[in-house]
């Protein structure tokens, strides 16, 4: 984002946010669908995303984080605290078979690429929040290990280390498994 549009933006000025808002509210959405808010949730962070960062504006620094990061980091609190609510208030409900009932049927037939997609999202429903944001950055989003070590403030090695250890778990899963 452009130093000028920053500027602007920390003298308050709504129309230069307004364009900050529209280049990063997909992605940031995106984001979120994939770490498994559902689509009203979603839309609900990201819009407090956009509200913390206006009141924090005066704050950011551009020579600290990039804009994409700083919001980023942002969401992805957001959408922990909203996980944490959400299990305190036990409104988690899973509406997917169980992934051994799954893996049977696949066992026998081959999936098409909707139940290869329904299995793999039933997998990364199964992984711990903080491992959901990992993959969402690193695989969908294709953040940087550099930014990805940012937005969830571990260090790269970090980054790659747990990377390596939910593909494998996902392997496992995913395999019913074995």
């Amino acid at each position: 984002m452009d130093n000028t549009i920053l500027k602007q933006i920390k003298q308050g000025d709504k129309r230069a946010f307004s364009l900050l808002v529209d280049r990063f509210q997909k992605p940031l959405f995106s984001y979120l669908g994939k770490m498994g808010l559902s689509q009203a949730i979603a839309e609900e962070v990201a819009q407090e995303t956009f509200i913390r960062a206006w009141q924090a504006r005066e704050k950011f620094d551009p020579a600290r984080a990039a804009v994409i990061t700083w919001l980023f980091t942002i969401a992805r609190r957001l959408a922990i605290n909203e996980f944490q609510r959400a299990m305190h208030r036990y409104e988690r409900v899973n509406n997917h078979q169980s992934l051994e009932e799954y893996a049977d049927e696949a066992s026998h037939a081959s999936l098409s690429n909707q139940e290869q997609h329904q299995l793999l999202s039933y997998a990364l429903s199964k992984l711990p929040v903080d491992d959901r944001s990992l993959v969402a950055l690193a695989y969908i989003k294709e953040f940087e290990f550099s930014a990805i070590s940012e937005i969830e403030n571990i260090p790269v090695g970090t980054v790659k280390s747990r990377l390596y250890r939910i593909r494998q778990q996902l392997k496992t899963t995913l395999n019913g498994g074995q």
